[in-house]
């Protein structure tokens, strides 16, 4: 284990380095091209998917009393 922290304790100096202006630039190029647009479509059809589960589950629930309850289960 002592072997780790002398590792550290060595190297603590590369730890502070900082990279140069082009590397960030290139790095926020990247990151520009790669991002995509957001679509806000998908959030209300998610939500609609969600109201729609949830209203078959409410009707099945429905459904499975009415019958009960008339003696057909």
């Amino acid at each position: 284990m002592s072997d780790l922290f002398d590792f550290f304790k060595e190297n603590e100096s590369k730890l502070h380095e900082r990279p140069s202006e082009q590397a960030w630039q290139k790095l926020e190029q990247k990151l520009k091209r790669n991002r995509r647009p957001r679509r806000r479509g998908i959030r209300f059809l998610q939500l609609g998917v969600v109201a729609l589960a949830i209203l078959l589950l409410v009707l099945a629930a429905g459904l499975v009393w009415y019958f009960a309850k008339r003696g057909g289960i």
